[in-house]
């Protein structure tokens, strides 16, 4: 370990993506680690400190919510590693941001308690972080409607024969109760199935439509609404916990369900300009605000699932048989 002067003990610098060296043997040091140095917005970014000292002292560690541009959305303390007399504490905190260029992370400052009770404070010096756009397409366009997803015709080829099989175990429960002499009035109704989750995004589009919360000035809670919706219907069609994730998380969850590219993107587009409302404190005009049900409407129409109308039989009833001859 090289050793540097005691007065630069106290304050080391770091840099994204590289470690700092530790401080002269005896005195305690800090190191910072912060990767990457180039991020999207939404995107995570990991500041890794570690302070050396000695194995009788302790680390007080801050529980910043925020660091400066940046929301602080873990923090991790690990054992300290004890050799030799020095002891080596380690804290991983995770970050992300929905502003865009290039974002200072502040100092950050830990405590170093010995022993008998004396303090000493250490810090980082501010590193930054370039946080770059992920190609919102600002044109305003919004593309043609692609048709609904079908259903494989083997699938509904079981449908007739799963409404069988449940009609004749209700007509079995129902025989059963009665031969027992329970009234048949109290068997409690089924329930009823849910909704499917485009209904349900619709019907919520057309309050929020109906309530013109741009024209009222409130711009950022008419897009934490339509982003709610959009996520919602992630979540009911396919499976994704979308209003428990980032916008970069819900996106790879759309990709494990094989959603096409093209929807893809204006999933994408629709939350990322969400999120910059949000959280960047944009402040869209009213018309680009209205811009955004549009295409949630559009999406959920192409990405829906629609069960195709089953094969109708033959309409025609037998003719009657011709009398016989005498």
């Amino acid at each position: 370990m090289k050793p540097i002067p005691a007065a630069a003990a106290l304050l080391l610098a770091v840099a994204p993506g590289v470690p700092v060296a530790m401080a002269q043997i005896g005195a305690p040091a800090v190191s910072a680690t912060l990767e990457p140095a180039q991020m999207a917005v939404g995107d995570r970014a990991r500041l890794v400190i570690e302070v050396e000292h000695d194995a009788v002292a302790s680390v007080a560690w801050p529980e910043p919510e925020t660091l400066g541009p940046f929301e602080v959305l873990e923090q991790r303390v690990d054992e300290p590693r004890v050799e030799g007399g020095r002891a080596v504490s380690r804290a991983e905190l995770v970050l992300t941001a929905f502003e865009l260029g290039e974002l200072e992370v502040p100092a950050v400052g830990v405590d170093v308690i010995d022993a008998a009770g004396n303090r000493v404070t250490l810090g980082t010096e501010p590193s930054l972080v370039t946080v770059a756009s992920v190609g919102l397409d600002e044109s305003g366009d919004i593309r043609a409607i692609k048709g609904p997803l079908d259903i494989p015709r083997s699938l509904l080829a079981l449908l007739p024969w799963l409404a069988g099989i449940a009609l004749l175990g209700g007509v079995g429960y129902w025989l059963w109760r009665r031969s027992r002499g329970r009234q048949p009035d109290g068997i409690p109704a089924p329930a009823a199935p849910p909704r499917p989750p485009h209904e349900i995004a619709h019907e919520a589009f057309r309050t929020l439509e109906a309530e013109r919360l741009p024209d009222r000035g409130e711009i950022k809670t008419f897009h934490i609404r339509a982003s709610d919706i959009v996520r919602a219907y992630v979540e009911g069609r396919f499976g994704v916990d979308a209003l428990e994730m980032t916008t970069g998380e819900v996106l790879d969850g759309l990709r494990g369900q094989d959603v096409d590219e093209e929807p893809l993107l204006d999933f994408r587009r629709l939350l990322e300009r969400c999120d910059l409302v949000k959280f960047a404190k944009d402040r869209p005009a009213p018309e680009r605000c209205r811009e955004v049900i549009p295409l949630g409407r559009s999406l959920v129409d192409r990405t829906r699932v629609v069960v195709p109308p089953a094969e109708s039989a033959a309409d025609a009833e037998p003719a009657p048989a011709e009398a016989g001859t005498a």
